[in-house]
């Protein structure tokens, strides 16, 4: 496939990607799942006199989904296909570096971020690059992602990927000027004024592409050029994305919110209703007769003059029927049962009173099983994160010189060349813990149990092993033990 890297050429592309999203609705969809999670659920309704409460039990459900699928800690360890004292010694350099570019990365927060996109909005990414120092990433929306074939969700074989961002002018021009591009040609958006005092912005569109079995970019405005073509070196795209569910006629995940908002609309309505009716109806009618009184007055004290006879009856109240009870179980039922084929059901959220372990593993398992699908595209995102990285460092490291165990608490340096480190041969195993109380618990348990029996002696490794949320200074109490070795 010929790939153009001219401005009219990128442009084109980028306006017929576009398109499509406009033909499928895909920004005002976005736009509003985003809302309806965040709590803005009354957008564009006119109703001046009417209360807008909002139930948001999207929000809680969404959260709840993701933290069960998102991992709190994430530990990556890559070993060799074939377990010679040399390449064990060079997968321990390279879990060194691994560990350190995950840390550096906050691949952990990150990938938290994109598992909640996912589940807002259907899909969500990271962009990897190289900082000079070490590998980094960013979070995309969804929005900001366009593929080459919109018709296919496999990202790495995309013959495109068009990486839409806002920039200030004054920066974009900058990177242009030192690139030797013509700065001064550069302009801002038409649309970027939204009040007197705001900075001028571009909009620039990052097009990645393959050419000869690596992975090229460019980066270009509606006015000219900013960086032109340059190889980045990689065999992959540096975009790792995690889709909620996969639309097979779309590149496009689809998220949780999207079949929720119809409940949250109708709960939201009938809340509504109520109060108004409440409001309106909860204190009793005055009727007085007219033929007796021109007006009525609740001024205390005040006198009221009357035609005829004062003790003929006048004025009578009068209190409209209670609201039906039926709403309020409508209201409660509709809540319940969206959450219960959501997964968010009593056992999932914890509403129950386990009386064992047996009984504490069984409600936990029980609560992920609906989610497995979930969760085996999580490791496969962090899989594609780890193969990025491991590329990115390939690339970019070159030599450097590393501290690795020689025995008898002894470190020896050694210059390590990362262009010569093949990451196909090592394979990736990538552990996600839970966080939960109850998980953690299990967890301590087995450390006792194991370190009673002398199964495990070293303190250095029980230590490592406690959940950090358990033992608040465990870096402190690391460091004297690794000095005590």
């Amino acid at each position: 496939m010929r790939i153009d890297t001219d401005v009219a050429s990128i442009m084109e592309e980028y306006r017929k990607c576009t398109n499509y999203n406009v033909l499928q609705d895909y920004y005002n969809k976005t736009a509003m799942h985003e809302n309806f999670y965040i709590g803005k659920q009354w957008q564009g309704v006119y109703a001046p006199d009417l209360d807008k409460p909002v139930l948001n039990f999207i929000r809680r459900v969404c959260s709840f989904l993701t933290a069960m699928v998102a991992s709190s800690d994430v530990n990556v360890y890559a070993s060799p296909y074939i377990h010679s004292p040399e390449n064990v010694a060079l997968a321990d350099l390279v879990n060194i570096r691994l560990q350190q570019a995950v840390e550096n990365s906050q691949l952990k927060k990150h990938s938290y971020t994109a598992v909640l996109d996912g589940a807002v909005t259907g899909d969500g990414f990271l962009y990897w690059y190289y900082d000079g120092k070490n590998v980094n990433c960013q979070p995309l929306k969804g929005t900001n992602v366009l593929f080459a074939n919109p018709h296919s969700n496999d990202l790495q074989a995309q013959p495109f990927i068009l990486v839409e961002r806002r920039e200030y002018l004054e920066r974009v021009q900058q990177m242009a000027g030192e690139n030797g591009q013509q700065a001064d040609k550069i302009k801002a958006d038409e649309n970027y004024m939204v009040s007197v005092e705001s900075i001028p912005m571009v909009t620039v569109i990052t097009k990645l592409y393959k050419q000869n079995g690596k992975v090229w970019y460019t980066q270009v405005t509606k006015d000219g050029v900013v960086t032109p073509p340059e190889s980045l070196g990689y065999s992959i795209y540096p975009v790792t994305r995690f889709s909620w569910d996969v639309d097979k006629n779309s590149y496009h995940g689809v998220g949780v919110v999207e079949n929720l908002i119809p409940n949250q609309i109708a709960v939201n309505k009938l809340w509504a209703m109520a109060l108004l009716h409440q409001k309106t109806m909860a204190f009793p009618k005055v009727f007085f007769d007219k033929t007796k009184l021109d007006k009525w007055t609740n001024k205390v004290g005040a006198a009221i003059g009357v035609i005829g006879n004062p003790h003929d009856a006048v004025a009578t109240s009068f209190k409209a029927n209670d609201m039906s009870e039926q709403l309020m179980d409508l209201v409660e039922k509709t809540i319940a049962y969206t959450k219960e084929f959501m997964g968010a059901n009593d056992t999932s959220l914890g509403n129950v009173n386990p009386e064992n372990t047996s009984a504490i593993l069984a409600v936990q398992r029980s609560a992920t099983i609906p989610l497995e699908n979930q969760k085996q595209a999580y490791v496969e995102f962090l899989n594609d994160s780890v193969s990025v990285i491991l590329d990115i460092m390939r690339e970019k490291y070159g030599t450097r010189y590393m501290e690795t165990a020689g025995g008898d608490g002894v470190y020896i340096t050694k210059e390590f060349n990362f262009s010569e480190m093949n990451p196909s041969e090592f394979s990736y195993v990538i552990s996600t813990e839970d966080s939960s109380p109850w998980s953690e618990g299990i967890r301590m348990q087995t450390l006792e149990n194991l370190y009673t029996k002398q199964i495990l002696t070293d303190a250095y490794d029980y230590v490592q092993a406690i959940p950090s949320t358990q033992l608040k200074n465990k870096q402190q109490i690391l460091k004297k033990l690794e000095q005590a070795r």
